[in-house]
Protein backbone atom coordinates (compact mmCIF):
# COMPACT_ATOMS: atom_id res chain seq x y z
CA UNK A 1 0.00 0.00 0.00
CA UNK A 2 0.92 3.50 -0.83
CA UNK A 3 0.03 7.01 -0.75
CA UNK A 4 -2.13 8.03 -3.33
CA UNK A 5 -3.48 4.04 -4.34
CA UNK A 6 -7.21 4.20 -4.57
CA UNK A 7 -8.68 1.13 -2.36
CA UNK A 8 -11.78 -0.38 -2.26
CA UNK A 9 -13.01 -0.68 1.28
CA UNK A 10 -15.96 -1.67 2.97
CA UNK A 11 -16.30 0.10 6.33
CA UNK A 12 -16.16 -2.13 9.29
CA UNK A 13 -17.42 0.05 12.40
CA UNK A 14 -16.28 3.92 13.49
CA UNK A 15 -12.65 4.58 15.34
CA UNK A 16 -13.02 6.85 18.03
CA UNK A 17 -13.23 10.43 16.82
CA UNK A 18 -15.40 9.48 14.44
CA UNK A 19 -13.47 8.16 11.28
CA UNK A 20 -14.45 5.21 9.31
CA UNK A 21 -12.37 2.05 10.31
CA UNK A 22 -11.60 -0.24 7.89
CA UNK A 23 -8.98 -3.00 6.67
CA UNK A 24 -7.08 -4.05 3.59
CA UNK A 25 -4.32 -6.69 3.92
CA UNK A 26 -4.64 -7.20 7.09
CA UNK A 27 -3.89 -3.19 7.76
CA UNK A 28 -6.24 -0.82 9.57
CA UNK A 29 -7.49 1.94 7.32
CA UNK A 30 -8.92 5.19 8.48
CA UNK A 31 -11.22 6.60 6.21
CA UNK A 32 -12.21 10.30 6.90
CA UNK A 33 -16.07 9.66 6.26
CA UNK A 34 -18.40 6.47 6.24
CA UNK A 35 -20.66 4.39 8.40
CA UNK A 36 -20.39 0.67 8.76
CA UNK A 37 -21.81 -1.73 5.93
CA UNK A 38 -20.37 1.23 3.38
CA UNK A 39 -18.57 0.40 0.35
CA UNK A 40 -16.41 3.30 -0.87
CA UNK A 41 -13.40 4.06 -2.94
CA UNK A 42 -10.94 5.73 -1.30
CA UNK A 43 -7.33 7.30 -1.80
CA UNK A 44 -4.31 6.67 0.71
CA UNK A 45 -3.03 9.27 2.05
CA UNK A 46 -0.97 8.66 5.11
CA UNK A 47 0.89 5.11 5.56
CA UNK A 48 2.46 3.86 9.03
CA UNK A 49 3.41 0.50 10.00
CA UNK A 50 0.24 -0.38 11.54
CA UNK A 51 -2.27 1.32 9.55
CA UNK A 52 -3.13 3.94 7.20
CA UNK A 53 -5.35 7.07 6.57
CA UNK A 54 -7.41 7.52 3.23
CA UNK A 55 -9.89 10.61 2.02
CA UNK A 56 -12.89 9.20 0.40
CA UNK A 57 -13.74 9.32 -3.12
CA UNK A 58 -16.88 8.07 -3.90
CA UNK A 59 -18.99 6.00 -2.09
CA UNK A 60 -19.56 2.67 -4.30
CA UNK A 61 -22.71 1.22 -1.70
CA UNK A 62 -24.02 2.80 0.84
CA UNK A 63 -24.78 0.43 3.86
CA UNK A 64 -28.34 -0.59 4.31
CA UNK A 65 -28.73 0.23 7.29
CA UNK A 66 -28.21 4.48 6.29
CA UNK A 67 -31.21 6.53 6.92
CA UNK A 68 -32.05 9.55 5.43
CA UNK A 69 -30.44 12.82 7.71
CA UNK A 70 -33.00 15.35 9.17
CA UNK A 71 -30.08 18.39 8.24
CA UNK A 72 -29.47 19.30 4.63
CA UNK A 73 -26.43 19.92 5.88
CA UNK A 74 -24.69 16.71 6.59
CA UNK A 75 -22.61 16.12 3.59
CA UNK A 76 -21.03 19.10 4.20
CA UNK A 77 -21.21 19.90 7.98
CA UNK A 78 -18.23 19.27 10.31
CA UNK A 79 -20.72 18.50 12.99
CA UNK A 80 -23.25 15.86 13.15
CA UNK A 81 -21.92 13.61 10.72
CA UNK A 82 -23.51 10.27 12.42
CA UNK A 83 -27.03 11.67 11.76
CA UNK A 84 -27.85 8.32 8.95
CA UNK A 85 -26.75 6.02 11.23
CA UNK A 86 -29.69 4.80 13.18
CA UNK A 87 -29.40 6.24 16.94
CA UNK A 88 -29.21 3.12 18.60
CA UNK A 89 -26.31 2.04 16.39
CA UNK A 90 -24.48 5.39 17.32
CA UNK A 91 -24.99 3.98 20.81
CA UNK A 92 -23.42 0.61 20.43
CA UNK A 93 -20.92 2.30 18.11
CA UNK A 94 -19.53 4.48 21.30
CA UNK A 95 -20.04 2.05 23.48
CA UNK A 96 -17.32 -0.36 21.93
CA UNK A 97 -15.08 2.68 21.26
CA UNK A 98 -15.19 2.76 24.93
CA UNK A 99 -14.34 -0.37 25.88
CA UNK A 100 -11.80 -0.63 22.99
CA UNK A 101 -9.92 2.63 24.36
CA UNK A 102 -9.81 1.46 28.05
CA UNK A 103 -8.54 -2.40 26.99
CA UNK A 104 -6.44 -1.34 24.08
CA UNK A 105 -4.71 2.10 25.43
CA UNK A 106 -4.94 1.56 28.56
CA UNK A 107 -4.40 -2.13 29.01
CA UNK A 108 -7.08 -2.75 31.55
CA UNK A 109 -9.20 -5.74 32.38
CA UNK A 110 -11.29 -6.39 35.42
CA UNK A 111 -13.63 -3.54 35.20
CA UNK A 112 -17.10 -2.86 35.08
CA UNK A 113 -18.11 -1.26 31.89
CA UNK A 114 -21.83 0.14 32.17
CA UNK A 115 -24.36 0.40 29.07
CA UNK A 116 -24.09 3.47 27.93
CA UNK A 117 -26.94 5.88 29.01
CA UNK A 118 -28.59 7.20 25.59
CA UNK A 119 -29.35 10.80 25.25
CA UNK A 120 -33.43 12.25 26.75
CA UNK A 121 -33.45 14.10 23.23
CA UNK A 122 -31.51 13.62 20.27
CA UNK A 123 -32.14 16.59 18.20
CA UNK A 124 -33.03 20.34 19.77
CA UNK A 125 -30.61 19.35 22.68
CA UNK A 126 -27.85 21.97 22.71
CA UNK A 127 -28.00 24.87 24.46
CA UNK A 128 -24.87 26.56 23.20
CA UNK A 129 -23.70 27.17 19.52
CA UNK A 130 -21.05 29.26 18.09
CA UNK A 131 -21.26 30.18 14.64
CA UNK A 132 -18.61 31.80 12.58
CA UNK A 133 -18.29 34.92 10.01
CA UNK A 134 -16.27 34.64 7.01
CA UNK A 135 -15.65 36.91 4.03
CA UNK A 136 -18.09 35.56 1.00
CA UNK A 137 -18.35 37.10 -2.78
CA UNK A 138 -19.16 40.94 -2.89
CA UNK A 139 -17.65 41.45 0.70
CA UNK A 140 -20.86 40.34 2.11
CA UNK A 141 -20.17 38.93 5.92
CA UNK A 142 -21.50 35.17 5.47
CA UNK A 143 -22.69 33.94 9.03
CA UNK A 144 -22.88 30.45 9.63
CA UNK A 145 -20.90 26.75 10.17
CA UNK A 146 -17.49 25.70 9.50
CA UNK A 147 -17.08 22.65 6.18
CA UNK A 148 -15.96 19.88 7.50
CA UNK A 149 -12.17 19.40 8.23
CA UNK A 150 -11.26 23.30 7.62
CA UNK A 151 -11.29 26.66 9.55
CA UNK A 152 -11.17 29.20 6.53
CA UNK A 153 -14.79 27.85 5.10
CA UNK A 154 -17.96 28.58 6.19
CA UNK A 155 -21.70 27.80 4.26
CA UNK A 156 -24.73 29.68 5.15
CA UNK A 157 -27.18 27.95 7.60
CA UNK A 158 -30.77 27.28 6.94
CA UNK A 159 -31.52 25.05 9.79
CA UNK A 160 -29.20 23.36 12.70
CA UNK A 161 -31.19 20.58 14.41
CA UNK A 162 -28.89 20.62 17.66
CA UNK A 163 -29.33 24.09 18.68
CA UNK A 164 -32.87 25.41 19.59
CA UNK A 165 -35.15 27.19 17.37
CA UNK A 166 -34.46 30.53 19.16
CA UNK A 167 -30.74 29.73 18.12
CA UNK A 168 -31.53 29.80 14.44
CA UNK A 169 -33.79 32.74 14.12
CA UNK A 170 -30.78 34.70 15.99
CA UNK A 171 -28.57 33.66 13.52
CA UNK A 172 -31.08 34.32 10.47
CA UNK A 173 -32.03 37.70 12.02
CA UNK A 174 -28.47 38.40 12.41
CA UNK A 175 -27.15 37.28 9.17
CA UNK A 176 -29.69 39.77 7.64
CA UNK A 177 -28.50 42.63 9.90
CA UNK A 178 -24.78 42.19 8.30
CA UNK A 179 -25.74 42.15 4.92
CA UNK A 180 -27.86 45.01 5.15
CA UNK A 181 -25.26 47.17 7.58
CA UNK A 182 -22.07 45.75 5.34
CA UNK A 183 -20.50 44.20 8.05
CA UNK A 184 -16.83 43.31 7.17
CA UNK A 185 -16.03 39.59 8.00
CA UNK A 186 -12.82 38.63 9.64
CA UNK A 187 -10.61 36.73 7.51
CA UNK A 188 -9.04 34.15 9.81
CA UNK A 189 -5.54 33.91 7.88
CA UNK A 190 -5.55 37.16 6.44
CA UNK A 191 -6.36 38.89 9.72
CA UNK A 192 -8.49 41.35 7.94
CA UNK A 193 -12.52 42.51 8.79
CA UNK A 194 -14.07 42.93 12.09
CA UNK A 195 -17.04 40.42 13.01
CA UNK A 196 -15.77 37.32 14.06
CA UNK A 197 -18.22 35.40 15.49
CA UNK A 198 -21.70 34.58 17.32
CA UNK A 199 -22.31 32.98 20.00
CA UNK A 200 -25.81 31.78 21.29
CA UNK A 201 -26.48 30.40 24.62
CA UNK A 202 -30.17 29.22 25.25
CA UNK A 203 -30.34 27.13 28.50
CA UNK A 204 -34.08 25.01 28.67
CA UNK A 205 -34.98 24.42 32.12
CA UNK A 206 -34.81 28.25 32.90
CA UNK A 207 -35.51 29.81 29.24
CA UNK A 208 -33.10 32.44 29.17
CA UNK A 209 -30.88 33.07 26.18
CA UNK A 210 -28.09 34.91 26.29
CA UNK A 211 -26.11 36.01 22.97
CA UNK A 212 -22.48 37.59 22.50
CA UNK A 213 -21.48 38.81 19.04
CA UNK A 214 -17.71 38.77 18.94
CA UNK A 215 -15.73 40.99 17.12
CA UNK A 216 -12.37 42.37 16.38
CA UNK A 217 -12.91 46.00 17.44
CA UNK A 218 -15.76 47.55 18.85
CA UNK A 219 -17.04 49.90 15.59
CA UNK A 220 -19.20 47.65 14.19
CA UNK A 221 -21.99 49.32 12.62
CA UNK A 222 -25.18 49.21 13.89
CA UNK A 223 -24.38 47.68 16.44
CA UNK A 224 -27.08 48.92 19.23
CA UNK A 225 -29.72 48.61 16.65
CA UNK A 226 -28.45 44.83 16.37
CA UNK A 227 -28.38 44.52 19.92
CA UNK A 228 -32.33 45.74 19.87
CA UNK A 229 -33.68 44.01 17.18
CA UNK A 230 -31.74 40.96 18.93
CA UNK A 231 -33.28 41.52 22.47
CA UNK A 232 -36.92 41.95 20.70
CA UNK A 233 -37.19 38.95 19.24
CA UNK A 234 -37.97 37.21 22.75
CA UNK A 235 -38.39 37.64 26.12
CA UNK A 236 -36.19 34.92 26.86
CA UNK A 237 -33.09 36.88 25.45
CA UNK A 238 -31.87 37.88 29.06
CA UNK A 239 -28.22 39.21 27.54
CA UNK A 240 -26.86 40.41 24.64
CA UNK A 241 -23.52 41.44 24.81
CA UNK A 242 -19.83 42.12 22.28
CA UNK A 243 -16.69 40.84 23.38
CA UNK A 244 -13.44 41.98 22.01
CA UNK A 245 -10.99 39.77 20.46
CA UNK A 246 -7.79 41.41 18.81
CA UNK A 247 -5.75 38.45 18.87
CA UNK A 248 -5.15 36.43 16.00
CA UNK A 249 -6.57 33.01 17.12
CA UNK A 250 -9.78 31.81 15.73
CA UNK A 251 -11.53 31.25 18.86
CA UNK A 252 -14.71 32.73 19.99
CA UNK A 253 -13.23 34.10 23.29
CA UNK A 254 -13.66 37.78 24.73
CA UNK A 255 -10.49 39.57 25.70
CA UNK A 256 -13.09 42.17 27.11
CA UNK A 257 -17.04 42.35 27.06
CA UNK A 258 -19.37 45.50 26.41
CA UNK A 259 -23.05 44.77 27.68
CA UNK A 260 -25.71 45.41 25.31
CA UNK A 261 -29.01 44.29 26.77
CA UNK A 262 -29.47 43.06 30.31
CA UNK A 263 -26.56 42.46 33.11
CA UNK A 264 -24.57 40.09 30.71
CA UNK A 265 -25.73 36.87 32.79
CA UNK A 266 -27.62 33.83 32.40
CA UNK A 267 -29.29 31.32 34.73
CA UNK A 268 -28.66 27.32 35.00
CA UNK A 269 -30.59 24.88 36.74
CA UNK A 270 -29.51 21.55 37.54
CA UNK A 271 -30.40 19.09 40.13
CA UNK A 272 -32.28 21.59 42.30
CA UNK A 273 -29.76 24.23 41.82
CA UNK A 274 -29.54 27.10 40.35
CA UNK A 275 -26.01 28.57 39.17
CA UNK A 276 -25.52 31.92 37.73
CA UNK A 277 -22.89 32.46 35.04
CA UNK A 278 -21.36 35.26 32.75
CA UNK A 279 -22.76 34.21 28.84
CA UNK A 280 -19.19 32.88 28.24
CA UNK A 281 -18.59 30.80 31.39
CA UNK A 282 -18.06 26.75 30.91
CA UNK A 283 -21.71 24.98 31.09
CA UNK A 284 -22.53 21.51 29.98
CA UNK A 285 -23.90 22.11 27.02
CA UNK A 286 -26.87 19.71 27.18
CA UNK A 287 -28.67 20.37 30.20
CA UNK A 288 -30.58 17.43 30.40
CA UNK A 289 -27.72 14.84 30.16
CA UNK A 290 -26.07 17.01 32.21
CA UNK A 291 -28.09 16.52 34.74
CA UNK A 292 -28.36 12.24 34.38
CA UNK A 293 -24.14 13.15 34.12
CA UNK A 294 -23.81 14.79 37.46
CA UNK A 295 -26.18 12.56 38.92
CA UNK A 296 -23.86 9.56 38.10
CA UNK A 297 -20.63 11.21 39.22
CA UNK A 298 -22.19 12.15 42.83
CA UNK A 299 -23.20 8.21 42.90
CA UNK A 300 -19.86 6.51 42.07
CA UNK A 301 -18.27 8.98 44.85
CA UNK A 302 -20.62 7.21 47.57
CA UNK A 303 -19.99 10.00 50.02
CA UNK A 304 -20.91 9.77 53.60
CA UNK A 305 -21.83 12.91 55.79
CA UNK A 306 -18.32 12.97 57.66
CA UNK A 307 -16.63 13.03 53.89
CA UNK A 308 -14.27 15.31 52.31
CA UNK A 309 -14.30 15.61 48.67
CA UNK A 310 -11.76 17.43 46.72
CA UNK A 311 -12.89 18.77 43.12
CA UNK A 312 -10.43 19.51 40.92
CA UNK A 313 -11.10 21.57 37.86
CA UNK A 314 -14.26 23.26 39.05
CA UNK A 315 -15.37 25.51 36.49
CA UNK A 316 -18.29 27.62 38.48
CA UNK A 317 -18.41 25.00 41.51
CA UNK A 318 -21.49 22.78 39.77
CA UNK A 319 -20.35 19.25 41.19
CA UNK A 320 -18.28 21.10 44.09
CA UNK A 321 -22.52 22.31 45.45
CA UNK A 322 -23.77 18.71 44.14
CA UNK A 323 -21.08 17.45 45.76
CA UNK A 324 -21.22 19.30 48.96
CA UNK A 325 -25.42 18.73 49.62
CA UNK A 326 -23.79 14.92 50.75
CA UNK A 327 -19.93 15.50 52.10
CA UNK A 328 -19.11 16.88 55.42
CA UNK A 329 -16.83 19.41 53.60
CA UNK A 330 -16.52 20.18 49.93
CA UNK A 331 -12.99 21.83 47.85
CA UNK A 332 -12.90 23.30 45.07
CA UNK A 333 -10.28 24.29 42.98
CA UNK A 334 -10.11 26.24 39.85
CA UNK A 335 -7.20 28.31 37.61
CA UNK A 336 -10.04 30.60 36.11
CA UNK A 337 -10.14 33.27 38.97
CA UNK A 338 -13.60 34.75 37.36
CA UNK A 339 -14.72 30.95 37.54
CA UNK A 340 -14.24 30.83 41.51
CA UNK A 341 -15.89 34.11 42.03
CA UNK A 342 -19.43 33.10 40.62
CA UNK A 343 -18.66 29.73 42.38
CA UNK A 344 -18.59 31.40 45.52
CA UNK A 345 -21.83 33.43 44.22
CA UNK A 346 -23.42 30.53 43.24
CA UNK A 347 -22.79 28.44 46.94
CA UNK A 348 -24.23 31.84 48.41
CA UNK A 349 -27.34 31.75 46.22
CA UNK A 350 -28.19 28.06 46.84
CA UNK A 351 -27.30 28.71 50.49
CA UNK A 352 -25.10 26.01 51.17
CA UNK A 353 -22.53 26.20 53.91
CA UNK A 354 -19.60 23.24 54.31
CA UNK A 355 -18.00 24.45 50.65
CA UNK A 356 -15.14 26.39 49.67
CA UNK A 357 -13.29 27.50 46.82
CA UNK A 358 -9.68 27.87 45.69
CA UNK A 359 -7.88 29.65 42.39
CA UNK A 360 -4.77 28.41 41.27
CA UNK A 361 -3.14 25.97 39.28
CA UNK A 362 -4.17 22.36 40.07
CA UNK A 363 -0.61 21.26 40.15
CA UNK A 364 0.34 24.02 43.04
CA UNK A 365 -2.62 23.98 45.14
CA UNK A 366 -2.20 20.06 44.81
CA UNK A 367 1.73 20.38 45.90
CA UNK A 368 0.58 23.40 48.81
CA UNK A 369 -1.79 20.40 50.24
CA UNK A 370 0.36 17.76 50.36
CA UNK A 371 3.32 19.07 51.95
CA UNK A 372 0.57 20.93 54.31
CA UNK A 373 0.98 24.34 53.27
CA UNK A 374 -2.22 25.12 53.10
CA UNK A 375 -3.84 25.76 56.36
CA UNK A 376 -7.27 24.16 57.30
CA UNK A 377 -6.86 21.65 54.14
CA UNK A 378 -7.76 18.37 55.15
CA UNK A 379 -6.79 15.17 53.49
CA UNK A 380 -9.50 14.51 50.77
CA UNK A 381 -11.59 11.14 51.29
CA UNK A 382 -12.47 11.50 47.80
CA UNK A 383 -11.22 13.33 44.46
CA UNK A 384 -13.09 14.41 41.56
CA UNK A 385 -11.40 15.30 38.54
CA UNK A 386 -13.26 16.76 35.57
CA UNK A 387 -10.31 17.62 33.41
CA UNK A 388 -10.09 19.29 29.63
CA UNK A 389 -9.90 17.19 26.90
CA UNK A 390 -6.09 16.77 27.40
CA UNK A 391 -6.83 14.81 30.53
CA UNK A 392 -4.35 15.03 33.01
CA UNK A 393 -1.22 15.88 33.56
CA UNK A 394 1.34 12.90 35.00
CA UNK A 395 1.98 15.08 37.88
CA UNK A 396 -1.58 15.89 39.44
CA UNK A 397 -1.88 11.82 38.86
CA UNK A 398 1.14 11.49 41.30
CA UNK A 399 -0.07 14.27 43.63
CA UNK A 400 -3.44 13.03 43.91
CA UNK A 401 -2.46 9.50 44.77
CA UNK A 402 -0.26 11.56 47.62
CA UNK A 403 -3.37 12.70 48.96
CA UNK A 404 -4.57 9.39 49.29
CA UNK A 405 -8.07 9.09 48.82
CA UNK A 406 -10.31 6.35 49.27
CA UNK A 407 -12.12 6.76 46.06
CA UNK A 408 -11.54 9.08 42.58
CA UNK A 409 -14.07 9.94 40.22
CA UNK A 410 -13.19 10.98 36.78
CA UNK A 411 -15.47 12.82 34.32
CA UNK A 412 -13.62 12.68 31.41
CA UNK A 413 -14.75 14.07 27.52
CA UNK A 414 -12.19 11.98 26.00
CA UNK A 415 -12.01 8.15 26.33
CA UNK A 416 -8.63 8.14 24.81
CA UNK A 417 -7.07 10.27 27.52
CA UNK A 418 -9.03 8.89 30.13
CA UNK A 419 -7.45 5.25 29.32
CA UNK A 420 -4.22 6.50 29.27
CA UNK A 421 -4.54 8.45 33.23
CA UNK A 422 -6.44 5.21 34.07
CA UNK A 423 -3.30 3.25 33.30
CA UNK A 424 -1.67 6.04 34.90
CA UNK A 425 -3.28 5.18 38.53
CA UNK A 426 -3.15 2.24 38.71
CA UNK A 427 0.33 2.29 38.46
CA UNK A 428 -0.19 4.63 41.81
CA UNK A 429 -2.50 1.88 43.06
CA UNK A 430 -5.80 3.00 41.93
CA UNK A 431 -8.00 0.56 40.51
CA UNK A 432 -10.66 1.27 37.71
CA UNK A 433 -13.90 -0.07 39.14
CA UNK A 434 -16.64 1.16 36.87
CA UNK A 435 -16.73 3.41 33.69
CA UNK A 436 -20.46 4.76 32.57
CA UNK A 437 -20.63 6.21 29.09
CA UNK A 438 -22.95 9.03 28.17
CA UNK A 439 -23.86 10.49 24.72
CA UNK A 440 -24.12 13.81 25.53
CA UNK A 441 -23.43 14.78 21.86
CA UNK A 442 -25.88 13.03 19.43
CA UNK A 443 -25.00 12.63 15.71
CA UNK A 444 -21.72 13.42 16.50
CA UNK A 445 -18.41 11.61 17.80
CA UNK A 446 -17.70 13.41 21.46
CA UNK A 447 -18.22 10.69 24.15
CA UNK A 448 -18.41 11.39 28.04
CA UNK A 449 -18.24 9.12 30.87
CA UNK A 450 -17.84 9.03 34.89
CA UNK A 451 -14.94 6.77 35.78
CA UNK A 452 -14.88 5.05 39.48
CA UNK A 453 -11.64 4.16 40.89
CA UNK A 454 -10.63 2.83 44.25
CA UNK A 455 -7.23 2.65 46.28
CA UNK A 456 -5.73 -0.54 46.78
CA UNK A 457 -5.80 -1.70 50.40
CA UNK A 458 -2.67 -1.66 52.08
CA UNK A 459 -1.01 -0.29 48.89
CA UNK A 460 2.37 1.81 49.86
CA UNK A 461 2.31 5.65 49.94
CA UNK A 462 3.93 7.34 46.48
CA UNK A 463 7.29 8.45 47.33
CA UNK A 464 8.70 11.60 45.86
CA UNK A 465 11.51 9.79 44.04
CA UNK A 466 8.57 8.27 42.13
CA UNK A 467 7.11 11.90 41.25
CA UNK A 468 7.22 12.14 37.25
CA UNK A 469 9.53 14.67 35.41
CA UNK A 470 7.57 15.60 32.37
Amino acid sequence: MRVNDLLKLTVLDLALGGKALTRHEGRVVFVDRGLPGDVVEARVTRVKPSYAEARLERMETPSSSRIEARCAHVGVCGGCRMQELPYAAQCESKQRQVRDALERIGRLEGFTLKPIRPAPAVFRYRNKMEFSFHPAEGGVALLGLHERGTFDRVFAVENCWITTELAVEIVRLTQRFAAARGWQAYHPARHTGLVRFLVVRHLPHTAQCAVQLVAADAGVPGLDEWAKQIAERSPEVRSVTLGINRSRANIAVAEEERVLHGDGLVLERLLGLEFEAPSTAFLQTNSAQAEALYAAAVEAAGLSANDVVLDLYCGTGTLTLLMARVAREAVGVESVEDAVARARENAARNGIAGVRFVAGETRAVLRQWARGERAGAPRPDVVVVDPPRAGLHPRVVFRVAELEPRRIVYVSCNPATLARDAADLAGRHYVLAEAEPFDMFPHTPHIECVARFERVAGAPRPTPAALPTA
